[in-house]
């Protein structure tokens, strides 16, 4: 199959949905309207950059934009901020478990870019959120991890957010409360088998969701899932997850010969190349 060159009903979700009144879908960068769309993996454009940061967040969006991939974390006070690890000593300044700092401890760390360098505080979810919100081009994937769906969600609904960002589960019970904690946001579950996709599709109960499918699924899996009518969502992602294991071009390839409609990478500026080579 060759890659779809235009908008379809799955994508219309992020990029139709996400055209609120102070944007219509023509007035987007047209990178925001290409397919398949670019997700970058913690915010940065390399892992050089500094992960889970606002600023580098920021500094994404102008090189893009891309959807934002980011990761949510609470501290021992009940905020919730970005962290990807449980523990804090890779990514800044500080040691421990991250659920056990108060605010007042976080606000004292800096978060290290790919180099060790400390550079920028660790942002709370409410700032990114609020940045979104005055940023009406900007797309969020969240990887709440131990984060319940319904404090994960209810800030985005506050902020009128919801059909601006596809939710990442990975289980059954997580995907279920995620379903019921706003109607209105794309829930993304794991799909790596064709029985996921009846057993998830019946949770949906007739509503859209993405299936995020391995890299190393099978055509026939990427198939299904597009004659579901789900957003498909895959990665290039190596087993860290830092690194991509899969290069731009074998990503753009693979874009071309399957219905992928949102990937995610950690080098969104080298695949963007790759893609615009392989017109």
């Amino acid at each position: 199959m060759q890659r779809r060159t235009v908008l379809t009903k799955s994508t219309a979700v992020l990029v139709g949905l996400m055209c609120s009144s102070m944007v219509r879908a023509q007035d987007l960068n047209p990178y925001l309207r290409a397919k398949p769309l670019i997700c970058a993996h913690r915010g940065w454009t390399s892992p050089s950059g500094t992960e889970n940061s606002l600023t580098q967040m920021r500094q994404t969006h102008q090189a893009g934009p891309f959807m934002m991939e980011i990761d949510l974390a609470k501290t021992a006070d009940g905020t919730i901020m970005l962290m990807h690890d449980r523990e804090v000593d890779r990514i800044t300044t500080g040691h421990g478990l991250f659920s056990a700092l108060n605010n007042a401890r976080i606000a004292t760390l800096r978060l290290r870019n790919g180099h060790g360098t400390p550079r920028d505080p660790v942002p709370t979810y409410d700032k990114v959120l609020q940045w979104a919100a005055a940023t009406p081009d900007a797309l969020l994937m969240l990887d709440i991890k131990d984060v319940s769906p319904r404090d994960a969600l209810q800030p985005v609904q506050q902020r009128g957010l919801s059909e601006r960002i596809v939710v990442l589960t990975f289980k059954k019970q997580q995907a279920r409360e995620a379903f019921a904690a706003d109607p209105k946001a794309l829930i993304s579950v794991l799909v790596t088998q064709p029985q996921d996709l009846e057993a998830y599709a019946g949770m949906a109960a007739g509503r859209q969701f993405a299936a995020y499918i391995p890299q190393n699924s099978p055509p026939s899996l990427f198939q299904a899932a597009h004659a579901k009518g789900a957003v498909i969502v895959t990665d290039l992602l190596g087993p860290t997850a830092i690194m991509d294991a899969v290069s731009p071009s074998e990503g753009a390839h693979q874009a071309h010969f399957l219905p992928i409609d949102i990937l995610v990478t950690n080098t969104p500026l080298k695949l963007r190349a790759a893609l615009a080579h392989q017109l």
